[in-house]
């Protein structure tokens, strides 16, 4: 009796991770990013109270409207005795606080003797966190009051990193203009960040737009990025939007980067998000990458694959990324399959999933260089917020446990609990030594524990064929 209510239990547990896992996944509510208007679209109105500027857009009514590239309908500043902004917060049209860049609802401001503190604030006006790491920018200025050098800081005021740099330096032009940006250290010194480069300069055009950028190392030196190349020349539309990226070599010449294309040509939706990239040579010839994709189109929070013709294209990627629940489906059917067929058909099963395990890690990837994350737990601040850590997290739990639950059924063994950690070190060490990824110990926990799951389906359902054969005699 003991035995049955462990069981019933088990299995009430297992089914409900796979509710909770297609919960999860489920994408957030999407987005039309084409609908409503644009700030040329609109007017825009103004009202004072005292040292509070509120400027709004509006329709040809007067009705104030949200102007969907710049993510609000009203800005209010409130500025000092000198006229300077102090603080500036970000309203949609119904006067609800809402996000810049799905990330702050406001800035303050406080100045110094050639210095700007920056701080970022939630809803509520209150200092935040933001998802680059850190919530406040210590800034210094020149006599023309151009930003200098930013440092990163914590609510606490201790300097924190953003990509592995924890601040960064900026140089002019004789005309003004911004043409370089050095990332640095915590001692002020040019750093490699995750981009690959310490730095990088910009070839700017007569109205100080940048229509080129280079990559320099610590030492001043051209260097690459993570995707290969030495710089990038932008053309831009009439929105100062970058539609074609033309990746450079050490001399400036086009050439490849890791990926096989020279040329990635950007479309967009009205409110100015990406929308498609394409993937072209350097005559202008379309391009395939690793999975027979020639371009890739942003569907909320995921990539959808495309075609030559730049159309959806039907494959398993653009199943499990337009229809994330599809993951916890097929692993609960695979995870069946294995529990019921014969022995041996389980077995070659259960190789041919290791085989698709090592090809949804490790092949057809574009490569880059060696990226660790040793950190574990590091989306944990994220994983209830974001759809895409969520998928992210529950993949890498149900990549392993249908290949748990066919280890189980066909080798019985206390050891067999250390396959799946092992394999996972495996791909995660291989991600690393061929740049074939990060390599993280989220990766490895994530999957080990998918691993166990499946082992611990397959020894109920063992447990319950053998209860059943005996109650039979």
């Amino acid at each position: 009796m003991k035995d049955k209510r462990i069981q019933l239990i088990t299995v009430t547990v297992l089914l409900a991770l796979v509710a909770a896992s297609i919960l999860a996944v489920m994408p957030d509510k999407a987005s039309d990013h084409d609908l409503g208007n644009i700030a040329a679209e609109l007017e825009i109105s103004e009202s004072v109270d005292g040292n509070v500027t509120s400027t709004s857009y509006v329709n040809v009514d007067g009705v104030v409207t949200d102007a969907i590239d710049m993510g609000y309908a009203t800005v209010q500043r409130t500025r000092n005795t000198e006229g300077r902004i102090v603080e500036e917060l970000y309203f949609d049209a119904d006067g609800n606080s809402v996000k810049q860049h799905d990330d702050y609802y406001g800035i303050a401001y406080e100045y110094g003797n050639g210095t700007v503190k920056i701080t970022y604030l939630d809803a509520d006006r209150l200092p935040m966190v933001r998802s680059v790491g850190y919530a406040v920018i210590m800034r210094t200025v020149d006599s023309e009051g151009r930003a200098i050098d930013d440092y990163y800081y914590d609510l606490d005021m201790q300097p924190v990193s953003s990509s592995d740099y924890y601040g960064l330096h900026r140089e002019y032009d004789p005309a003004g203009q911004n043409n370089s940006v050095t990332y640095l250290d915590e001692n002020g010194q040019p750093v490699c960040s995750t981009s690959g480069y310490a730095g990088k300069r910009y070839d700017l055009d007569d109205s100080g737009m940048a229509i080129a950028e280079h990559y320099f190392d610590e030492q001043g030196n051209p260097t690459t990025s993570l995707l290969g190349q030495y710089g990038e020349q932008y053309r831009r539309d009439e929105a100062g939007r970058i539609t074609q990226i033309t990746y450079l070599d050490a001399e400036g010449n086009s050439a490849p980067a890791n990926a096989g294309y020279t040329i990635l040509k950007r479309t967009y939706h009205r409110d100015g998000t990406a929308d498609t990239d394409m993937y072209f040579d350097a005559e202008g010839n379309s391009i395939a990458l690793s999975k027979g994709q020639y371009g890739i189109k942003r569907s909320g929070k995921v990539n959808l694959l495309l075609d030559k013709n730049g159309s959806v294209m039907l494959c398993v990627d653009n199943i499990l990324n337009g229809f994330p629940a599809m993951v916890v489906i097929f692993g609960v059917i695979i995870c069946l399959l294995m529990l019921v067929i014969p022995r041996k058909v389980s077995i070659a099963l259960t190789a041919a999933y290791v085989v698709f395990i090592l090809y949804e890690t490790l092949m057809f990837r574009e490569t880059g260089d060696a990226r660790t994350n040793f950190v574990l737990f590091s989306y944990a601040d994220r994983f209830f917020t974001e759809q895409s850590v969520r998928v992210g997290v529950i993949n890498n739990i149900w990549l392993f446990i249908p290949f748990g639950t066919g280890l189980y059924r066909n080798i019985r063994k206390k050891w067999v609990l250390l396959i799946p950690f092992l394999i996972s070190i495996a791909i995660e060490t291989t991600q690393y030594i061929t740049g074939l990824g990060i390599a993280e110990f989220d990766d490895v926990f994530g999957n080990t524990v998918g691993g166990w799951i499946g082992m611990v389906a397959a020894y109920v359902v063992a447990n319950q064929k053998f209860e059943t054969h005996n109650s039979c005699s």
